[in-house]
């Protein structure tokens, strides 16, 4: 039978079989009908008709008391959706799962005098758990994230703590045009919420004991119980392990290097992500290059992050207890181990590399902060004592604010810190230098790299003629003077005193050549 050309619409109705909606009450109205023409096209739902919207809701309410499934409503643009708002009110301190779909007009014709049109996102965010707006973009890029999106909000509706939601639905004209039924394309992510150190025995028997696993780490705080786990699967060659410096498992592979041949690698069959963002690029690329690949996320999140678009699993868990259950159904992958730790993680002989990594065993007893652009990316190039915690502020990933960071850091800890910066993250913050506050054992290592020198390798900036004016834009930065001023020891280029250095905070400017982050990463 043919159908609604709608992609949105039908991916909505996909999500919502997954979900466990079988009844929709549905209320007459144009803006509406392409959902309501679907989902009775597809022969799976009951649909109930209301005309008054108001009366639906509380329809829909009964049918989710009786059932104890989850109930769709349907409604027109305008203010249909208002009248929704006591029984979803009733539904939220009730705890009960309505999925609202509000049809809406194109977002462009929102305070245009455009007629049953009004901001109807948010309108009844009072009393629904979570809200989303779905355009009508059936491009294939904006289906993957809508499906992605429909996961998190169904999941709001139908978890721990039930409740109503709403999805606002995008509809442009022509509203009704007809097409072949789509083939299903909707992903549903399964989560797993584990209460106690048991893990599910559903989800490690889903996994194939002689998998290929390979583990992306990104930023955690230290955790010895987790590190222990991680070793002894990587020792025992039942999983590749790819741990970023700020994750602090530390002794793992952090990097790629330059001339790897991604397509001479053994794709991984499984991949298990943890932590906060990766500074790899490249590891991320190759990742959503990998079309069969199962992503398992490991942790706790308030939204679902399908960082390589192959999301398939959340695992809501202590990730050592994880690790642990896993190793025991794995069988050993020793090719694929052996080839992935062969390829990465090699130590450099980089100038810089080796300068940098000079400090960082000077200073066994410290803790280290990074800034972002190039300072991130050379502490992957870094070996680190296991005693040492890293930080850099990667959960936006931005230079404002880093060195007040580690200063506030500084401030609150026992130990020395190590701060490591470019010379325009240190520009960007000088308001950290009048803090007043930094303690005698802080100190502070600024790359003078002649400004932002990560522009100088990144591919959107580095062939760009006005690169060096509008990008690089080596800074304004009298390091000298502004250490005298605010109490700072200053060294140019002096490894050696600036180690040995006692009784104030100092800073070193390490000069290194332009264009080095290009050769190196």
């Amino acid at each position: 039978m043919d159908t609604i050309a709608k992609p949105t619409v039908h991916l909505l109705a996909e999500a919502l079989r997954a979900y466990g909606v079988r009844r929709v009450v549905v209320s007459p109205g144009s803006r509406c009908a392409p959902v309501t023409a679907a989902f009775h096209r597809s022969g799976f739902f009951e649909l109930t008709s209301v005309i008054d919207e108001r009366a639906a809701a509380f329809v829909g309410l009964g049918i989710a008391l009786q059932t104890g499934s989850p109930v769709a409503l349907v409604c027109t643009s305008g203010t249909a959706p208002l009248n929704y708002g006591p029984a979803l009110a009733e539904a939220y301190y009730h705890r009960v799962p309505l999925i609202a779909i509000t049809t809406d007009r194109p977002a462009a014709l929102v305070d245009q005098r455009d007629s049953q049109t009004i901001r109807q996102l948010g309108a009844l965010s009072s009393v629904v758990r979570k809200s989303i707006g779905i355009a009508d973009d059936a491009s294939p890029r904006y289906l993957s994230t809508v499906s992605r999106r429909l996961n998190e909000i169904l999941t709001e509706a139908t978890g721990r703590i039930p409740g109503p939601v709403q999805i606002n639905l995008e509809l442009d004209a022509p509203l009704t045009p007809l097409a072949p039924a789509p083939a299903s394309s909707f992903r549903k992510i399964e989560t797993w919420r584990v209460s106690d150190k048991n893990i599910p025995a559903g989800l490690i028997e889903s996994i194939p004991s002689g998998a290929r696993i390979l583990v992306v780490a990104g930023g955690l705080t230290p955790d010895a119980e987790l590190q222990k786990a991680l070793y002894t699967l990587a020792a025992d060659e039942k999983a590749a392990i790819f741990a970023e410096t700020q994750s602090n498992l530390h002794g793992f592979c952090t990097h790629f290097p330059g001339d790897i041949d991604f397509s001479s690698l053994p794709a991984p069959d499984v991949v298990v992500s943890l932590g906060g963002s990766l500074v790899s690029g490249r590891m991320k690329a190759y990742l959503r290059r990998c079309k069969s690949i199962r992503h398992i996320s490991l942790g706790y999140d308030d939204c679902l992050v399908d960082t390589f678009f192959r999301l398939s699993d959340v695992v809501e868990a202590d990730a050592a207890t994880f690790f642990n259950a896993l190793s025991e159904r794995l069988t050993p992958s020793e090719e694929f181990c052996r080839e992935w730790l062969s390829t990465f993680g090699r130590t450099s002989a980089w100038d810089t590399v080796q300068r940098l990594q000079s400090l960082v065993d000077a200073f066994a007893d410290a803790d280290f902060h990074f800034s972002n652009g190039s300072s991130a990316r050379y502490a992957q190039l870094l070996n680190f004592p296991q005693s040492s915690r890293v930080e850099c502020n990667r959960g936006v990933s931005g230079i404002d604010g880093a060195t007040s960071t580690a200063m506030g850091y500084a401030l609150a800890s026992p130990k020395p810190v190590v701060f490591f910066t470019g010379d325009m993250s240190a520009a960007y913050d000088l308001g950290a230098f009048a803090l007043g506050l930094v303690p005698d054992t802080f100190r502070m290592v600024v790359l003078d790299n002649q400004g932002g020198d990560i522009f100088r390798a990144v591919a959107t900036t580095k062939h760009l003629e006005e690169r060096e004016q509008y990008f690089v834009m080596p800074p304004c930065l009298p390091l000298d003077r502004l250490s005298q001023a605010y109490g700072f020891t200053y060294f140019d280029n002096d490894i050696h005193n600036f180690i040995n250095h006692n009784g104030t905070p100092a800073i070193l400017r390490l000069q290194i050549a332009p264009g080095d982050a290009d050769k190196l990463f």
